[in-house]
């Protein structure tokens, strides 16, 4: 029988393999879409019913090409899929872009226990905060409210579990100051795999994986401490949480072993019961032949901010668009413009290669989020701004 400790090293070793950076892989270019998919689809399966599974799953990735940059013209090549169809946002100037951002992100240290806050500006770093010694930094957890100085860190360790702290900068971004929550640590054998902060700070949402047990999702009010809990009857996983405006809508991307479930969420927080998907799933994973990769809303809940690759089978050349960030509408689910755009390409030692982006966080509009593609950034508007702080991996950990 397992002990608690033998627990936390088991989700400790899935989930440090599942955030090591991405390895390439390289498909022929008449597979490339196929394969992609199929990749997808058998992380996610296993991470239902297995975490130490998933993990080794998760392991197979695939690399970006981003060739679409800033400020060039773009045409519109084919094939591509219902939601990639929509046309590429011409990015206003970088002044206007950026109008209205925050005005500090923190990305928590990938390799050592400690959350950097940077100037969101130019990325520079304002102050570098040590976290509790004993942690693995790879699963740690970023969020942040809407006052742009609030943040929640979430922190594993083998001897406390997962625990919650408060990170408070001042105006200048020079000063701050971490505080643990009063709120208890996760139960033994869980791991917080996504956090949300309500946009005005009081309640945070946690997405739960646990060795042997379904995906489940906990609202917790920091004031008081209670805990709200969902959970699946079936396997799967919550990820990618999203709050709207005033906190009352949670949306999450559910990953599971069914089609006709997976993709995004939205839970009505006020409405009684437990079940996880007895909400309305806003967007399928699976839009014709383009699958949705990660999604979060807008704080107006009026539109979906999705990560979508083309996965059909027909041919593609070079400059094809193939993936990128897309505006969805909510109401109708169809596809507003596409905010950044992923076109195939080839290298001669690497063949044909795409992969997906992530979207770590977007901001109290939804006019501007934090990607990280082929590298990390921020998208203001469609206009795509690199920065320093985070390397392409299959899990990045920052907020705004």
């Amino acid at each position: 029988m397992l002990t608690d400790d033998d627990l936390r090293r088991e989700l400790t070793a899935a989930f440090h393999e599942q955030a090591d950076p991405i390895a390439r892989t390289v498909f022929q270019p008449a597979t490339l879409f196929r394969q992609a998919v199929r990749h997808r689809r058998r992380r996610a399966a296993a991470r239902a019913w297995s975490v130490a599974a998933a993990a080794a799953a998760a392991a197979v990735a695939v690399i970006v090409a981003l060739v679409t940059l800033p400020g060039q013209p773009v045409t519109t090549a084919s094939p591509t899929g219902l939601l990639l169809a929509a046309a590429v946002t011409t990015p206003p100037p970088a002044s206007t872009a950026s109008r209205g951002m925050p005005p500090f992100y923190v990305v928590a240290d990938h390799n050592r226990p400690a959350a950097v806050v940077r100037t969101s500006a130019t990325g520079q770093p304002a102050r570098t905060v040590a976290l509790p010694s004993g942690i693995d930094p790879k699963l740690t957890q970023v969020t942040a409210a809407a006052d742009g100085r609030t943040f929640v860190l979430a922190l594993f360790s083998l001897s406390r579990g997962t625990q919650f702290y408060e990170l408070q900068v001042t105006a200048s971004g020079q000063g701050a100051r971490l505080t643990r929550l009063a709120i208890p640590p996760l139960a033994a054998g869980e791991v917080a795999d996504a956090i949300a902060l309500t946009p005005d700070g009081t309640r945070l949402a946690v997405a739960i994986q646990a060795v042997g047990r379904r995906g489940q999702i906990e609202v917790i009010t920091l004031a008081s401490g209670a805990v709200r809990r969902w959970t699946a009857t079936r396997g799967g996983m919550p990820q990618d949480l999203s709050w709207d405006a005033p906190g009352r809508r949670l949306a999450f991307f559910w990953t599971g072993a069914e089609a006709s479930t997976d993709g995004l969420w939205l839970l009505e927080i006020r409405a009684p019961g437990t079940g996880l998907l007895s909400g309305q799933r806003l967007l399928p994973q699976t839009v014709g032949s383009d699958e949705v990769q990660s999604a979060l809303i807008t704080p107006d809940a009026h539109t979906i901010i999705a990560s979508v690759t083309y996965n059909g089978t027909a041919q593609v050349s070079q400059g094809t668009v193939v993936g990128g960030i897309v505006a969805i509408s909510a109401q109708t689910r169809r596809p507003l413009h596409t905010l950044l755009a992923e076109r195939a390409a080839h290298s001669s030692d690497a063949g044909s290669y795409i992969t997906t982006c992530l979207l770590p966080s977007i901001d109290r509009t939804g006019d501007h989020l934090l990607v990280s593609c082929d590298q990390f950034g921020r998208l203001d508007r469609g206009r795509f701004t690199p920065l320093p702080g985070a390397t392409p991996q299959t899990a990045v950990a920052a907020a705004w």
